[in-house]
């Protein structure tokens, strides 16, 4: 949409190397992400409360924020695959619960904010995953229905008012993006659109 943007893509343990400030982050070692795999649910817990509290958008100097898991990933995993934020997690109870505190606080650093919800069937992603699989990957195949009825829930509860779903369960990527731009056109903002137009993005 023209501008600057910042864009973090690493809050699933154990994929969680980041550096703001300086060179990119060099991708984590097998031996280094043993380790991080290895953490009790304390320091997993711990790891992440500080990373996403390090990633509000207050932190952010671009001009458009881009985070994607965040607080809807860790909700979803952080009690059946890491071993925190169960109802007795002395850092904020149940994670979900977690989740909505870090969304109000989002919301009011940057009220315009717009969840995207991308997601495909469970057959669908068994495949991709056995044509792709993830190194230190946490879901297995017996975990995909359940996980993805987490993250329907998390989108449902989810206290960010613009919303938008992307089903690439029988789409390219190609076409998911063109649905996206598609999708997102109700909630952009004058300014988001004053400069897709200096920038010629429009449309």
């Amino acid at each position: 949409m023209g501008g600057t943007q910042e864009i973090h893509d690493h809050f699933k343990i154990p994929h969680i190397a980041c550096y703001r400030i300086g060179p990119p982050a060099e991708p984590l070692t097998d031996e280094e992400l043993g380790q991080i795999m290895a953490w009790t649910p304390k320091m997993k817990e711990m790891a992440q409360r500080q990373s996403m509290n390090y990633h509000m958008p207050n932190t952010c100097a671009g001009d458009d924020y881009i985070v994607v898991g965040f607080h809807v990933e860790d909700a979803v995993y952080a009690a059946p695959f890491f071993g925190y934020g169960h109802d007795k997690e002395p850092q904020g109870g149940l994670r979900w619960k977690y989740a909505r505190h870090l969304e109000t606080e989002f919301m009011e650093q940057a009220p315009d904010t717009v969840l995207v919800y991308v997601k495909a069937s469970a057959e669908v992603i068994a495949e991709r995953m056995a044509k792709n699989p993830h190194p230190f990957s946490i879901v297995q195949k017996k975990d995909i229905e359940p996980v993805l009825a987490d993250f329907e829930t998390e989108y449902e509860r989810s206290v960010i008012h613009s919303k938008v779903v992307i089903d690439t369960s029988d789409a390219t990527v190609e076409e998911s993006v063109d649905e996206l731009r598609l999708s997102i056109q109700p909630h952009l903002t004058i300014e988001d659109r004053r400069r897709m137009v200096v920038r010629g993005t429009a449309g």
